[in-house]
């Protein structure tokens, strides 16, 4: 053990919140910490999880040290390759279904010697072994999947947050290439599930990697007592958790541009970021939906006043307007 309880910073989880970013560039000859690993893989093994099966696990995996590097690379889309290379660890975030089936009994045993299920809410030894157990072992596997998917996500949200809160920066990978790759690379069994790639290191990056992200309005998301009644923020609430570091300064802040060019030289890599459509930036930048600050409002008029902007793909359009109306989407807003 490399460290003390004292060297670990007791930064706020508002903060911890506030300071997340998927990081996309990783100081490749910085190393992180056993410890640190330790303390995000028990951060994810603390989740919440139903009947306290503990269905998620995880492979932990360095470059160096693996004999499965290639069949690893061939299973990540080509602009994450420079990510996981330059990262210091992967983490393959699995689900054990077969948890839900075999550890049902026994998780809910635990809960009971741990004082969480008891006779106030109804419990009772004969009505969990005729009824509960056997209803929760007789869910079909696509259902079981998807609950328990998303349990393992919120592992990897803790996990994740763990990392922030130590200095790791991380970033989540879907390695979708190879459908059914990393499951084979790993020789899983059948009833485990690749969730998610998690890209773990040191930021070679600002920490805060350009900005907090734009997001949608906080009452284009959420809804009061009934569903399309918007749950309208407070505009008090929202300084102060300003104030505790949880809601920061919007991307793109003074600077970010000038670093992603000095990291493209640095690597010998394509310098620049991706230009929409004007059409599509006027577009996005006049919808309402978004919570669109200063800062990418005068980007998009910079970007529409400096650069040669690509055409929109008539062929996608056409694949967007399909795929819409058979959603039942207005494609009237998106491809106007």
């Amino acid at each position: 053990m490399s460290v003390t309880a004292a060297e670990i910073p007791d930064k706020s989880i508002l903060q911890t919140i506030g300071d997340r970013r998927s990081i996309r560039y990783f100081d490749p000859d910085k190393k992180v910490e056993d410890w640190k690993l330790q303390t995000m893989l028990q951060a994810g093994r603390l989740a919440s999880c139903q009947g306290n099966i503990n269905a998620t696990e995880a492979i932990v995996v360095q470059k160096e040290t693996t004999d499965l590097w290639d069949e690893i690379e061939e299973c990540v889309s080509g602009f994450n390759v420079q990510i996981i290379n330059q990262c210091s660890h992967l983490i393959f975030w699995v689900t054990n279904l077969n948890a839900w089936y075999g550890r049902a009994n026994d998780g809910l045993s635990t809960l009971a010697l741990s004082g969480a299920l008891t006779k106030y809410h109804g419990w009772n030894y004969e009505f969990t072994m005729t009824q509960t157990v056997p209803r929760l072992m007789s869910f079909p596997t696509e259902r079981t999947e998807q609950l328990l998917r998303f349990e393992t996500g919120m592992a990897v949200n803790q996990a994740m947050l763990a990392g922030v809160g130590l200095d790791v920066g991380s970033i989540l990978i879907a390695f979708g290439r190879k459908p059914g790759g990393v499951e084979k690379a790993f020789g899983l069994p059948p009833h485990f599930r690749f969730t998610w790639g998690h890209a773990v290191g040191y930021p070679l990056e600002d920490e805060k990697a350009g900005g907090q992200r734009v997001r949608l309005k906080f009452e284009k998301l959420f809804h009061k007592d009934s569903y399309g009644n918007p749950y309208m923020p407070d505009a008090g609430v929202n300084d102060v958790l300003q104030s505790k570091g949880m809601i920061q300064e919007q991307a793109p802040i003074e600077g970010r541009f000038e670093e992603i060019q000095a990291l493209a030289d640095k690597f010998g890599r394509e310098p620049g970021v991706v230009s929409w459509p004007e059409r599509e930036v006027k577009r996005l930048i006049a919808d309402d939906d978004w919570d669109f600050g200063p800062r990418i409002k005068a980007r998009a008029e910079e970007v529409i006043a400096t650069e040669e902007l690509p055409d929109y793909p008539e062929e996608m359009r056409e694949t967007f307007k399909k795929l819409m109306e058979e959603h039942g989407l207005d494609t009237k807003k998106y491809l106007s």
